[in-house]
């Protein structure tokens, strides 16, 4: 989408009192404007920013803000949605569209029309309030319509200079930056062959003889559906530029964690490629270490250092010992020269056990945990409660009596005086599960009042019980 694709969309389907272009201060309709643009400003491709800050159009390429898309605060009317709903009535709230109802939102540049067709049938709630706002004449003071502000005589021009194409793409960058080349595409020309490589590719296959330094490449990147121009020379000297390309402050703190994790000698990384390079082997370091791991039946604790060294004296001996089935390779090796890290059967069997007496001490925790748990979310710290052999304390003086060891999750208590007696943490877990929230009693109560209804809502009800009241009470939806 070009600039002049939006500016045209935007005449065709709002007037001008509805919403203009903020451009230096200035302020336009999008007809004017796109007639004082040039037809280079016109074919630029742009897209769409929004948040609270407003909306803005950016340059696609440059992501420059060209200008802000200015909405009358007095828009309203009635909105056709595609499905099958009822339509609302919209008036602006900020940064976005609100129904009279209150139960909904949409965009600020949705279409608004004046009176709905017959087909389309209206919220109810929205058509009452819109005739209560007429008769009353309480709709929000008129301020002057954005399409109200007088559009000076103006000769429109952005800064920027026109679009620059090379090599048959929209240029991006004129030359190469060697510390971007990670993000970039290498495209090698070897004979009526191109090859599309990254830049360590690049560099892996030229170190090993298969690409000549004199190669041309070009470099493109590829950025909303459209490939970029990023530079171009020849094997040699993109890869020179990316082993003299500088790391910025954020890689060599990454270069620090990772030596530091893994215990790597103090390697002297002061380029992008030694950078990359660094990151490869902390990657296969991490995987091979997390491979282990995750085989703790079978291996004792493996530690980083040594698994860093283990991988390091593999690589010395053959560099391509991890070509296929690494992992396994790995693991091997380990038996073979860390005999001391295999678990015996007897350990195995040790550890089987300390793993299930750990079972045992989770589960036998576990009652005492929910209860803790289900006592700080519960809905009614206030509410009194009756403990067997102690009387009548409320929900809130239950978990320092806990902690005294006075109360168990075992203890007998029951809310009412007829009901069966239950163990606190039974008790806790069947009221979270299965009696009404804060928010379904005060809904109800507020259906009450408008009924004229006096009768007490008991905190134990049941949801069930709650929801069939509600729905007996409640207006029933328009749409």
């Amino acid at each position: 989408m070009t600039v002049a694709d939006y500016l045209n969309d935007l005449g065709t389907r709002y007037p001008s009192s509805d919403v203009q272009l903020d451009v230096g201060g200035n302020k336009y309709s999008a007809t004017d404007l796109v007639d004082g643009l040039s037809e280079s400003d016109k074919n630029r491709p742009v897209a769409i920013e929004t948040g609270t800050a407003g909306c803005f159009i950016r340059d696609a390429v440059t992501e420059q803000r060209l200008f802000q898309v200015v909405w009358s605060p007095n828009r309203e009317g009635w909105h056709v949605p595609n499905r099958d709903i009822g339509a609302h009535y919209y008036v602006t709230a900020n940064f976005y569209l609100a129904s009279l109802c209150g139960d909904v939102t949409t965009m600020l540049d949705s279409e608004l029309i004046e009176s709905l067709p017959d087909s389309v049938a209206p919220c109810k709630k929205c058509l009452n309030r819109k005739q209560v706002r007429s008769e009353k004449g309480n709709a929000a003071p008129e301020s002057p319509n954005v399409g109200s502000v007088p559009l000076p005589t103006f000769t429109f021009s952005f800064s920027s200079t026109p679009l620059e194409v090379k090599r048959g793409l929209p240029v991006y960058e004129a030359e190469i930056r060697g510390e971007k080349l990670e993000r970039r595409d290498m495209i090698v020309s070897r004979g009526d062959d191109q090859l599309k490589l990254s830049i360590d590719a690049v560099r892996d296959q030229h170190r090993a003889g298969l690409l000549p330094a004199e190669l041309p490449v070009l470099v493109t990147t590829y950025r909303c559906e459209t490939t970029y121009y990023c530079g171009e020379g020849t094997v040699g000297s993109v890869v020179a530029a990316w082993e003299s390309a500088p790391l910025d402050n954020f890689d060599k703190q990454d270069v620090s964690r990772m030596i530091h994790e893994f215990s790597f000698p103090e390697y002297e990384v002061t380029s992008k490629a030694q950078y990359s390079d660094l990151k490869k082997l902390y990657a296969r370091c991490d995987n091979y270490y997390r491979y282990i791991a995750a085989r703790d039946k079978d291996f004792k604790r493996l530690t980083k250092a040594a698994a860093k060294d283990l991988l390091l004296s593999l690589d010395d001996a053959d560099a391509t010992w991890d070509s296929t089935d690494g992992e396994k390779r790995f693991a091997d090796e380990l038996r073979k020269r860390h005999p001391e890290l295999i678990r015996t059967e007897v350990e195995k069997k040790r550890k089987r056990e300390k793993e299930k007496e750990a079972l045992l001490q989770r589960e036998s925790r576990r009652p005492l945990i929910e209860t803790r748990n289900n006592l700080t979310n519960f809905p009614h710290k206030d509410m009194p409660i009756e403990v067997k052999d102690i009387g009548t304390v409320t929900i809130r003086e239950l978990k320092p009596k806990i902690r005294d060891g006075l109360i168990s999750p075992e203890t007998l208590v029951r809310y009412r005086q007829d009901a069966e007696w239950a163990e606190l943490s039974e008790f806790l877990n069947d009221w979270m599960r299965r009696k009404a929230t804060i928010k379904q009693i005060d809904y109800l109560q507020a259906l009450q009042r408008q009924h004229g209804i006096a009768s007490d809502i008991p905190l134990d009800i049941s949801r069930e019980e709650i929801s069939t009241r509600i729905s007996a009470l409640a207006p029933q939806q328009d749409y």
